[in-house]
């Protein structure tokens, strides 16, 4: 491609990614999902976005996480203050 096409090519990448992108507050996440997608640029934005999404919310937590956790902490307090010294 001549770097007139390429940087074409680049700029309506980057436009489709913005306008898709809806996390306010970390531009510098919506910099990683472009570059995902530059590197992927034979695939669709979107689904090249969800996928770069899915891959860095693998660690994300739940709700029923949080209330797991919540649960665990309360059981530990109950344990510690119950128990016979």
């Amino acid at each position: 491609m001549s770097n007139n096409v390429n940087s074409t090519v680049m700029d309506n990448m980057r436009d489709n990614v913005h306008e898709l992108w809806v996390i306010e507050g970390r531009p510098d996440l919506e910099d990683d999902c472009l570059q995902y997608c530059y590197d992927n640029i034979d695939r669709p934005v979107p689904i090249t976005m969800i996928e770069f999404l899915s891959i860095h919310c693998s660690q994300a937590v739940s709700t029923a996480d949080y209330r797991q956790m919540a649960m665990e902490s309360l059981n530990a307090q109950r344990n510690h203050y119950t128990k016979e010294d």
